[in-house]
């Protein structure tokens, strides 16, 4: 089984800095996701998210808001 089909490919938590917000559990891709946290009333103090390959669960990094994060991580 593939990892990655190029459809909702990600699993992500999102944290603030007193602790967890939210989990999306599918994600296409991560700019759109920052673009909503960002606009959201109820999220957008988010602080960094933890970002996981969704058909394995693999941890593929914590990106902070912010910062550099890519598009589409492998």
């Amino acid at each position: 089984m593939a990892e990655f089909k190029n459809k909702n490919d990600y699993s992500v938590s999102v944290f603030s800095g007193t602790g967890f917000l939210v989990k999306v559990q599918f994600c296409n891709d991560l700019g759109t996701l920052q673009k909503w946290l960002d606009s959201s009333y109820k999220y957008k103090d988010w602080k960094y998210i933890n970002v996981y390959a969704r058909r394995s669960g693999r941890f593929l990094g914590r990106f902070y808001k912010g910062n550099f994060m890519p598009f589409k991580p492998k």
